[in-house]
């Protein structure tokens, strides 16, 4: 629950910045209608390696429901749940737009909540769509944001 308390306000702390005229770690329009968020070399490689953990987790989760093992399900959604974000350091996130922290922590909070789901012995068909749900925040950010190479 800190983590949450501590992004929000984070994230309510971000929206001045925005005003600045920097390119690192701020956002341009993109040529494709997508914003463009430029980060420094470290802080793309960490923010891409948590893409993949993301996509590991889906691969897991969705093996594990077609296994019909919820522990493996639990295992997989709580890989990339808000502990995942724990080690993200102050200036890593100020360098994010707030909608994006703000989507990021929502799809980190879906799959804690699909991990307690299936500790709590959910259906494959709840589960499925709990799933759904994190693909269409995956989605979305996808839609709407890209990393600057």
């Amino acid at each position: 629950m800190r983590y949450l308390a501590a992004i929000t306000l984070l994230a309510s702390c971000l929206v001045p910045l925005t005003a600045c005229s920097a390119t690192h770690g701020m956002t341009v329009p993109g040529s494709d209608t997508r914003t463009t968020i430029h980060l420094s070399a470290k802080e793309g490689a960490h923010l891409r390696r948590g893409m993949r953990i993301f996509l590991e987790s889906v691969q897991g989760i969705a093996d594990g429901v077609h296994r019909n093992s919820m522990a493996q399900v639990a295992r997989s959604a709580e890989r990339s749940g808000m502990g995942m974000i724990e080690d993200i350091s102050f200036s890593d996130a100020v360098s994010l737009p707030p909608e994006f922290i703000i989507m990021s922590i929502d799809t980190h909070q879906k799959f804690d909540a699909l991990s307690r789901s299936a500790v709590e012995n959910a259906t494959k068909a709840s589960a499925i769509a709990q799933l759904s749900a994190i693909l269409a925040n995956c989605t979305a950010c996808h839609t709407t944001y890209r990393l600057a190479r």
